[in-house]
């Protein structure tokens, strides 16, 4: 997974993100503890979410999953 930061001024980065980091159940148990019981809900199907969306790459290949873009030109784009 990568991240992709473009700002209109400054720096431009990109960050590469294992799939299995979303999958952790560390980074899950952090979320739930700093942003409260909606992590907490969804944290016992982390690994389910990242098998399918391993599953899906694998049949059919890389795609957006968030693509967003402000009024000042800023843009954050993350594709799996």
């Amino acid at each position: 997974m990568w991240i992709r930061i473009r700002p209109q001024e400054g720096p431009k980065m990109t960050i590469p993100v294992p799939l299995c980091l979303a999958g952790s159940r560390w980074i899950w148990n952090m979320l739930a503890k700093y942003n409260g019981p909606q992590s907490a809900e969804i944290a016992p199907y982390a690994a389910d979410m990242v098998r399918e969306l391993r599953r899906y790459v694998r049949r059919n290949g890389h795609f957006t999953l968030v693509d967003v873009q402000d009024s000042e030109g800023d843009s954050v784009t993350i594709t799996v």
